[in-house]
């Protein structure tokens, strides 16, 4: 299979180095790189030449345009541009175990019904047992997530593919066509919900058919670059919690689901910012709640 990774960045041109150099390393590197970069001037384009093997075949497709409009659009970009038959998105601020396509490509090999799937981080942020249960017994019906139990939990090679209805986003792998059957959504500005609404609904479309691959394997370094605040990110959290129901809302017990979640997040907003002394991250939750009820849905 021809594959192409693709590799959505902005203004973060050391995380970018290290991300492309371990494509490059790749035991099964990709024929086509595709970059779509939103920076605010070259040095990510700059870094990424350094990084490229002279010797290496990899056809890059370097895409630098400041009016693409986020995440879900420069991923939209990246598969009107791409070749392959298989399309790996990443992170920007990743760094790839060698194996990490071949095991990818392996996955699909094995599985000829798997539409999309999904690799492992290997440095997931430590959680007690008490805040994963708290985190299940609040995320429940539309807002279950299965992948909490999965990563961290896995070591080596030569595990099974694991079923799952939710897959991340910058480690996710797909079938080509699913593009084609299965759009992102641009209009309603996901960033921090857009993996699971984007898998959510292909999962519904192909009755299944997506994995989380545990014997691909990466790191994923969290650059403080471009990353929100703590204020900030309360707001975006609940707007994107809330637009995400309103997409489900003709689901049975949706309404409840949110209404359950919206008191935990409650709960968590309010012991942070207790503990961290900063009244931002209670100030927007509120602010994030009010904007997403009022947030028009576009279809």
């Amino acid at each position: 299979m021809k594959i192409t990774a693709v590799i959505p960045t902005k203004d973060r041109p050391n995380d970018l180095y290290k991300a492309v150099i371990s494509i490059v390393n790749q035991a099964r590197p990709p024929d086509e790189l595709c970059i779509v970069d939103q920076s605010s001037d070259n040095s990510s384009k700059i870094e990424v030449a350094k990084a490229l093997n002279k010797n290496s075949c990899i056809v890059v497709k370097y895409i630098h345009d400041t009016s693409i409009l986020g995440l879900v659009d420069a991923k939209r970009v990246a598969t009107e541009k791409s070749s392959g038959d298989l399309i790996c998105f990443l992170e920007d601020d990743v760094v790839l175990e060698k194996n990490y396509l071949n095991e990818i490509e392996k996955g699909f090999f094995i599985n000829k019904n798997m539409v999309g799937c999904c690799g492992i981080i290997t440095n997931p942020p430590v959680y007690t047992k008490s805040q994963l249960n708290i985190f299940k017994l609040f995320h429940r019906g539309i807002f279950n997530d299965p992948r909490v139990d999965i990563y961290g939990n896995f070591d080596g090679l030569n595990h099974l593919l694991i079923p799952s209805r939710m897959i991340s986003g910058g480690l996710s792998a797909w079938r080509s066509e699913v593009f084609e059957n299965v759009k992102f959504d641009v209009k309603n500005h996901f960033h921090m919900y857009e993996d699971i609404d984007f898998s959510t609904r292909v999962y519904e479309y192909y009755n299944g058919k997506l994995f989380i691959n545990p014997n691909a394997r990466l790191a994923h370094n969290f650059s403080p670059i471009n990353r929100d605040m703590h204020g900030q990110l309360q707001i975006r959290k609940l707007i994107e919690c809330i637009v995400y129901y309103k997409k489900r809302s003709r689901y049975q017990w949706s309404l409840t689901a949110l209404l359950w979640l919206l008191f935990g997040l409650l709960i968590d907003a309010t012991f942070k910012s207790i503990r961290l002394k900063d009244y931002s991250i209670i100030k927007g939750y509120l602010i994030g709640v009010y904007r997403g009820t009022k947030r028009e849905l576009y279809d």
